[in-house]
């Protein structure tokens, strides 16, 4: 098992310890602080990830966003890559082959302002440890944007070795 594998056990291991109200409350606290960032409160479009239930709850978030007027994208998968489509209220989705949800059609996406990233782990210089299929880091490669983690305190780790392909994030905010 190689050290990325290990700390993504080690950090499963750790979340499955937090309960929903936790996880719940602390999702409100990180998006607080995620609604009052200066980046996100000047962009105009918004990149985020619909969460699992081991991750930072991102609904509420999104909608607000909407109902801010911002123009909010979500990831779809394609094959391969990812690529970021538009949602509103009127959105359908359904689960892909993860398990994740995401919506049916829509219009794609090639700029956005202010980008929250989900992870599996991250450490003190703003490495990510994502799940290891690599979608994140090729999305964000090809993308300028602010790029904002949002994780769970137990999530951070002392250090995460970084490869070339790997993107750093801008922030990461956690409770």
């Amino acid at each position: 098992m190689s050290s990325k594998d290990e700390l993504r056990k080690i950090v499963k291991d750790k979340l499955n310890f937090l309960t929903d109200e936790e996880k719940e409350n602390k999702s409100k606290e990180i998006f607080n602080e995620v609604l009052s960032h200066d980046k996100y409160k000047s962009a105009k479009t918004v990149f985020c990830f619909l969460s699992d239930f081991n991750e930072p709850y991102t609904i509420d978030f999104i909608k607000k966003a909407i109902r801010q007027g911002k123009t909010v994208y979500v990831p779809k998968i394609d094959g391969e890559n990812m690529t970021a489509v538009e949602i509103d209220f009127d959105t359908e989705f359904w689960y892909n082959k993860f398990g994740i949800l995401e919506p049916k059609t829509g219009k794609e996406g090639n700029s956005f302002d202010f980008t929250v990233v989900p992870m599996i782990a991250f450490d003190s210089e703003l490495n990510r440890l994502g799940r290891g299929k690599g979608y994140y880091d090729r999305f964000l490669s090809k993308h300028k944007t602010y790029k904002c983690g949002v994780a769970f305190d137990c999530q951070m780790v002392e250090k995460i070795e970084s490869e070339s392909t790997d993107v750093k994030l801008d922030v990461v905010i956690c409770k």
